[in-house]
């Protein structure tokens, strides 16, 4: 049983069709967790014990089912694991709130299963920000040196132009460059901020968010002391010589960046959650329903993920 207060490491198991529970029990067995800091995993037992090995002992389990006797396939995402998946979340919420756990690592859910049920469903981030009755939460990435926050999240394409305000710009900047203050004791950040048209505008010729949205909120960000510099084009701001010496990238919307991010650094990139009360991580990847259950996922983005969470 979780005591108050507890130093647990929250992992929820996500869609159970998906490779959440393969990811989750390699990782565990290669942590190793400070002294009085605790794993508990929030899933399908299930599904669960076929990957963790039958000779060693269980990390703390907390079992969930939205119906008795369901039986989740590897690969075939179903009304069921949507609905599982979201009860862990939902679980891992309420023991936050009660104080009995300090971080949340996430594995990854189907958004696509989740709006069968709850339409719009757009993944983590925004749940937990509504769970928490919060507005500035945001998505930073972190691999090795190189840290990114993305501007607009999981949108279409064709919604991102009148979602770059120059608001939402100076918003998602200073919350992301706060916390990293926060968090290094660094007051002397440096910030790239990629445009959002080919060129990065070219002086309004291809594009007026640049001149009419992202320019004034680097104004902004500069008179309140952030040493922000671009927009920069993004098809070569991402080679060495150019992204070299920047603490923070902030790109627009989420291909323009971790298409280049999920290339490189694709076996330790992370996704935290910053503007919460607590830390949640999770693997930079989504529930590979093409290889669940075959035993071959890679688990460096989830180990990653959990290393991150304690280590905060």
């Amino acid at each position: 049983m979780l005591k108050s207060n507890n130093k647990a490491i929250l992992i929820t198991m996500g869609d159970p069709a998906g490779i959440g529970a393969e990811v989750t029990a390699k990782a565990l067995l290669k942590v190793r967790f400070p002294k009085g800091v605790e794993p508990v995993v929030i899933g399908d037992q299930a599904v669960w014990q076929k990957f963790w090995p039958a000779d060693k002992s269980w990390p703390l389990f907390i079992h969930l089912a939205s119906r008795a006797r369901t039986v989740h396939r590897p690969g075939l995402p179903t009304v069921e694991s949507g609905r599982d998946s979201l009860l862990y979340l939902e679980k891992a919420v309420e023991l936050i709130k009660e104080g009995r756990a300090q971080a949340l690592v996430t594995a990854p859910v189907a958004k696509e299963a989740i709006c069968r049920f709850i339409p719009g469903f757009k993944g983590h981030t925004t749940f937990l920000a509504r769970a928490f009755g919060l507005k500035n939460v945001e998505m930073l990435f972190l691999a090795d040196a190189m840290k990114l926050v993305l501007v607009t999240r999981h949108v279409s394409l064709m919604e991102v132009p009148a979602m770059i305000t120059a608001d939402k710009v100076f918003a998602v900047i200073k919350t992301t460059y706060d916390f990293l203050v926060a968090r290094s004791g660094k007051r002397n950040l440096k910030v790239a901020v990629l445009g959002l048209n080919p060129h990065a505008g070219e002086n309004g010729h291809m594009g007026q968010e640049e001149i009419r949205h992202i320019k004034p909120a680097m104004k902004r960000l500069r008179a309140v002391g952030v040493d922000v510099h671009g927009p920069f084009p993004a098809d070569t701001f991402f080679e060495p010589r150019n992204c070299h010496g920047y603490d923070l990238l902030s790109a627009m919307y989420h291909d323009q960046a971790l298409t280049v991010l999920k290339a490189q650094y694709f076996d330790r990139l992370v996704n935290m959650t910053i503007g919460l009360p607590f830390i949640r991580t999770s693997p930079a990847h989504g529930t590979a329903f093409g290889i669940a259950g075959k035993g071959i996922a890679d688990e460096g983005s989830m180990l990653a993920a959990i290393k991150a969470a304690v280590s905060v």
